[in-house]
């Protein structure tokens, strides 16, 4: 799943630590959300305009 991602047009970032604590793996949600043209910010980071974080239980796409 995490290929999937590193391997899409505009490939986002998910760090080492952070890939040992999503319990599972990369959600297929997360996939499907980036696909679809969601954009996943750094944790804490703020979306950009004309998007808002939430989906797929997390705040770190916004769509």
């Amino acid at each position: 799943m995490l290929k999937k991602i590193l391997n899409l047009k505009h490939a986002q970032h998910i760090s080492k630590s952070e890939q040992k604590t999503i319990k599972g793996g990369i959600p297929e949600c997360w996939v499907y959300a980036i696909e679809a043209g969601c954009v996943l910010i750094p944790s804490g980071g703020t979306c950009p305009i004309n998007m808002e974080a939430g989906i797929c239980d997390t705040n770190r796409l916004c769509c």
